[in-house]
C-alpha cells in the first residue's frame, strides 16, 4: 500500500493586511514634534545661545552643536510615542515583551546585580573594537563620544530601577544579561558553565553588535544632516524660489535619521521595541554592511561609482518646467523613503526583527524605503547621460544596476528572516502579492513575487509560541 502523500500546508493569503506593530498616525504626530523642535532650535538658536551661554561637557553652543539639536528632536519623538505607548496603549503588556501587568515576585537584588554585571560586561566588550579599530579614533565619531559623555550619568541612574522593575515583571528574569553576568560568577567559583544559555548569549551579542555599529553612525549622520538643514533653511529663507529643493532634500533625510537614532537607542521591552531576533545569515549581514560606512566608501568609489559630472539639474537646466517636475518627483521619492522609517516608530533597525510594520508606506508595498531610494538615485544621477565617449553611459547604468541588486538581495534576506519568525509577516507578504500597489509587477515578473515557506519556523517552534 503506497504511503499517503503528506504535503506541508501552504499558507493562505490573509483577507486583510495584518495589524502593524506601530501606529503610523502617532508616528506622524511625533514627527511633527521632532521636526518642529529641530527647526525651532535652528531658527531661534542664536537667541538661546545669548540666553544660555556655553553648554557643559565642551559641547559648544546650541547653534554650533548640531548633534544636540538633532537629539532634542529625537527626544521629542520619543516622548510623544513613548508617552502614548506607555501610558495609553501600554505596549509593555504585549505578549512579546514577556512582561506581566503586575508584579510576579519581590525583587531579587542578587539576581539584579548579576544582570547589571551582564550589562557592564556588554559595554566593556563593545568598547574593545571602539578602542582597537582606527575607524573610531578620528573626528568623524566625536559627536557620538560627546553624546555618551553627556548621558552616562542619567542613563546609569535610570538603568538600576529599570532592572529592578523588570526583575519583578519578567516571566523569566533569567534573561541574556543574567546569563552573561553568571559567566564570571561561575568561573570564579569553579563551577561548570553548563547552565549558561549559549544561544541566548549569541542572540544577545548579535543584537548589540547591530546597535554598536549603527548607532554611532546614525548619530553622526544626524549631526551632519542637521548642519546641512540649517544651511539650506537659511538659503530657502533668503531665496524661496531657488532654495526650496535643497531644503526639502535635507529635510527628508532629517526625517529618516530622527527615527533611525530613536530606533537604535530605544530597544526596551517596556515599549515592546526590544530586539526579538537578529539576521541569522552571514550573507544578510554582508550585503547590509556593504551599504554603510566605512565599507561603502570603498565599494562606492572603487567598484560602484556610477555617476559623473552630469546630474539631473545640469541636464535639465534648459527646460525649467521639466526640471521643476523632475525635482518634485525626486523629493516625493525621498519623502516616501523618510516616511518609511517613520512608520517604524520606536522600532527601526537594520538586521533585526522588532515587530511587523504594515502601516504608512508599508501598507502599499513591502519595501518602500529600498524602492524609493533606488529610484531616486536614477533620477538624481541620470547615469544614461554622459559626456564621455563610447559606452560610458551603459557602464554607469550597469554599475547603478548592481547597487540596485544589492538592495534587492537585502530585501530578500529580510523577507526570509521575518518569514521564519512571524506568521503575521507571511500573511502580510502574501496579501501584498494580491493587493499591493506593485502586485501587477509581480504578475508580470513572477520572480519578484513573495514565496512563503510551507510552514514558518515561528508556527512550528514551541519557543516562539511562548515568546
Amino acid at each position: 500500500m503506497p504511503a499517503p502523500n503528506k504535503r506541508k500546508p501552504v499558507p493562505v493569503p490573509a483577507q486583510e493586511v495584518p495589524r502593524s506593530a506601530a501606529n503610523f498616525g502617532l508616528n506622524l504626530l511625533a514627527l511633527a514634534g521632532g521636526l518642529g523642535t529641530i527647526l525651532g532650535l535652528i531658527y531661534w538658536g542664536p537667541a538661546l545661545d545669548a540666553l544660555l551661554g556655553p553648554l557643559p561637557w565642551q559641547m559648544g553652543s546650541v547653534v554650533s552643536n548640531h548633534l544636540l539639536v538633532g537629539l532634542a528632536g529625537c527626544l521629542a519623538v520619543f516622548l510623544i510615542i513613548g508617552g502614548v505607548e506607555l501610558l495609553g496603549v501600554r505596549t509593555y503588556l504585549n505578549p512579546a515583551t514577556g512582561l506581566a501587568g503586575k508584579n510576579l515576585r519581590s525583587p531579587d537584588f542578587k539576581r539584579v546585580a548579576v544582570r547589571l554585571l551582564g550589562l557592564l560586561l556588554t559595554f566593556g566588550i563593545i568598547a574593545v573594537p571602539y578602542w582597537l579599530f582606527p575607524e573610531y579614533h578620528g573626528s568623524f565619531y566625536q559627536p557620538f563620544w560627546d553624546f555618551l559623555q553627556a548621558v552616562a550619568i542619567p542613563m546609569g541612574l535610570l538603568v538600576i530601577p529599570y532592572f529592578v522593575w523588570t526583575d519583578m515583571r519578567l516571566a523569566d528574569p533569567h534573561d541574556s544579561y543574567w546569563h552573561l553576568g553568571m559567566v564570571p560568577v561561575l568561573l570564579l567559583s569553579g563551577r561548570s558553565l553548563d547552565e549558561i544559555d549559549r544561544p541566548a548569549l549569541k542572540s544577545h551579542f548579535m543584537g548589540w553588535a547591530v546597535k554598536a555599529f549603527f548607532l554611532p553612525l546614525m548619530m553622526n549622520y544626524l549631526s551632519g544632516e542637521v548642519r546641512a538643514l540649517g544651511n539650506s533653511l537659511t538659503g530657502f529663507i533668503a531665496n524661496p524660489n531657488g532654495g526650496g529643493y535643497q531644503f526639502l532634500y535635507d529635510l527628508s533625510y532629517t526625517v529618516d535619521l530622527l527615527f533611525c537614532v530613536v530606533g537604535y537607542t530605544v530597544t526596551l521591552r517596556l515599549f515592546d521595541s526590544h530586539i526579538r531576533s537578529t539576521e541569522p545569515t552571514a550573507f544578510g549581514w554582508l550585503i547590509a554592511l556593504l551599504c554603510y560606512q566605512p565599507f561603502y566608501s570603498v565599494i562606492g568609489s572603487m567598484y560602484l561609482h556610477y555617476d559623473d559630472s552630469i546630474f539631473w539639474d545640469n541636464w535639465l537646466s534648459a527646460i525649467p518646467p521639466l526640471k521643476n517636475l523632475w525635482a518634485g518627483v525626486i523629493i516625493a521619492l525621498l519623502f516616501v523613503y523618510g516616511l518609511s522609517t517613520v512608520a517604524f516608530g520606536l522600532r527601526f533597525s537594520n538586521l533585526t526583527y522588532r515587530g511587523v510594520i504594515t502601516s504608512g508606506p508599508y501598507r502599499y508595498t513591502k519595501h518602500p524605503a529600498y524602492l524609493s531610494k533606488n529610484l531616486s538615485w536614477w533620477l538624481i544621477s541620470v547615469p544614461w547621460i554622459s559626456n564621455a565617449h563610447g559606452f560610458e553611459w551603459l557602464r554607469n547604468c550597469c554599475l547603478l544596476g548592481l547597487l540596485n541588486l544589492i538592495y534587492y538581495l537585502r530585501a530578500r534576506t529580510e523577507e526570509n528572516h521575518l518569514s521564519l519568525r512571524d506568521p503575521d509577516y507571511v500573511a502580510y507578504a502574501l496579501w501584498m502579492n494580491e493587493h499591493g500597489a506593485l502586485a501587477w509587477l509581480g504578475k508580470l515578473l513572477p520572480f519578484l513575487r513573495y514565496k512563503a515557506p510551507a510552514v514558518s519556523a515561528a508556527a512550528k517552534s514551541p519557543a516562539a509560541a511562548r515568546a
